[in-house]
């Protein structure tokens, strides 16, 4: 039952605020959030008592969809509970603000069903359901930037998916739909090859990985500040999920040389290609994008290095990402609300105005560039430990060079913004309210608190997940 109700309750939390007095709408959207959360939690929770079943099995929750889980109950409820204040501060209607609730809720829908979907092609449908409903929270208004990134959004990750539903349809003829049936399989390996090949392409889309990544910058951009954060800290991550799937499936089948021959390329590329975008962005909200781009292809050259601990940093640095963008996005809905700019340029002086905000900003670039005791470091580490252990010395170079450039780039922007001049007006003169503010609070918390300790239940799951792969070394 616990499946069912996971997956019921955003579906009846998106028509009650939907259908909320307008007077209710932050209190019903902070119980709602809330109970989620705790739902979800015990959800992954009952996964010491095993893996569970639903509908003849084409639903169930294992050690992967728990890690995803996590990242969905964490970031999701905090991202949710920012909607309304930043709205607000952008005066946008009552109904507005329902309207993007009610689409938040529907995407949390479709990303947890895709977390719990032992049925790949109920998988695709869901991570394809995801660029539906979050298309309508980038375009949030009729200005013709926006509508023009939405656009691009929707076209670019469909026509992509539709090459992840291909591969689908490859796998469903060569070894079945289950999930767990796919993993015991005997795959053709020119089949498998083909088939993780179209995953690639298809889910890396979606994810951000170059050169199929050029929607994210504009869409990130374009939208509001806890939609960039949905998008980046979740949307991007249940992509690759998809993409995590199909890599266990075909690694069990045929080994793991040709797939993390070609995840090492892959993220190498997207990497480096990121890095040096970065170095030139002046808009806060598009270098942000870039960032996750860059991470995105942190997690595809951690699956390329291979190996139990480059698979256990893949899987961390989903979470890690995840906390850490959703509280840089977060803190740009912030410096809007004090610049009424993303341009980096005409901001400044933000440890004067607002040095609560500083200091979140603050965190999030550093654990963006991997400063130990934060969260990424970690499984920047554990990537690290990964490729010196297996040799891999041309991998630890290029991984060292692509880190140092965007090293450089996050803290002269974050010097820039916070210590230098302000080039433009100030329309909001002072910090948030703590309950405004409470959302990046608990953001920050997690950031440093996944980064300095290890907690029991997010790495037992991640132990679980590394053992669902034959031969891991």
């Amino acid at each position: 039952m616990i499946l069912f109700l996971i997956l019921a309750l955003p579906l009846v939390f998106a028509l009650l605020i939907y259908f909320m007095p307008n007077s209710l709408i932050k209190f019903a959207n902070l119980v709602f959030s809330l109970l989620l959360c705790a739902c979800l939690f015990c959800a992954i929770n009952s996964l010491n008592l095993g893996q569970i079943y639903a509908l003849n099995q084409m639903l169930f929750l294992d050690s992967l969809g728990g890690i995803f889980l996590t990242i969905i109950a964490i970031t999701g409820t905090l991202v949710n509970l920012y909607f309304p204040s930043y709205l607000f501060w952008r005066d946008e209607s009552p109904k507005k603000i329902k309207k993007m609730l009610f689409l938040s809720y529907l995407t949390m829908f479709a990303m947890i069903l895709a977390s719990v979907a032992n049925d790949i092609a109920i998988m695709w449908a869901c991570i394809e359901a995801t660029t539906l409903s979050s298309v309508f929270m980038v375009v949030y208004n009729k200005q013709k930037r926006i509508i023009e990134a939405g656009y691009k959004y929707i076209m670019i990750c469909s026509l992509g998916l539709a090459f992840a539903m291909l591969g689908t349809i490859l796998l469903y003829s060569g070894g079945g739909i289950l999930f767990t049936d796919l993993m015991n399989a005997n795959l053709d390996p020119t089949l498998a090859k083909v088939v993780f090949i179209l995953a690639l392409v298809g889910f890396g889309t979606k994810a951000g990985l170059v050169p199929t990544h050029t929607w994210l910058p504009d869409a990130h951009a374009q939208g509001p500040s806890p939609t960039s954060a949905i998008l980046s800290g979740i949307v991007l991550k249940i992509a690759m999920l998809g993409l995590i799937r199909y890599y266990f499936v075909v690694a069990n089948s045929i080994g793991f040389d040709f797939i993390t021959q070609t995840m090492l390329i892959s993220g190498t590329l997207t990497i480096f290609v990121a890095a040096f975008f970065l170095v030139i962005q002046h808009d806060v909200k598009r270098m942000l994008a870039y960032h996750s781009i860059a991470h995105m292809g942190v997690v595809a050259f951690a699956l390329g290095v291979g190996g139990r601990y480059g698979v256990i940093a893949a899987l961390f640095h989903c979470l890690a990402h995840s906390l850490t963008k959703a509280l840089a996005f977060l803190t740009t809905g912030n410096t809007w609300r004090i610049y009424h700019t993303n341009n980096m340029h005409k901001m400044g002086g933000l440890v004067k105005i607002a040095p609560l905000t500083c200091v979140f900003f603050g965190i999030s670039i550093c654990s963006l560039v991997g400063v130990p005791a934060f969260a990424i470091f970690v499984s920047e580490f554990l990537t690290f430990y990964s490729a010196v252990i297996s040799g891999q010395w041309v991998a630890v170079a290029l991984f060292a060079i692509a880190l140092a450039i965007i090293f450089v780039a996050d803290f002269s922007h974050f010097f820039m913004a916070s210590f230098g001049k302000a080039n433009s007006e100030i329309k909001f003169n002072k910090e948030m309210s703590i309950y405004e503010n409470l959302p990046l609070i608990l953001l920050s918390f997690f950031v440093i608190a996944f980064g300095v300790w290890k907690f029991e239940f997010f790495w037992d799951l991640l132990y679980m997940s590394a053992d669902l792969l034959k031969d891991l070394k």
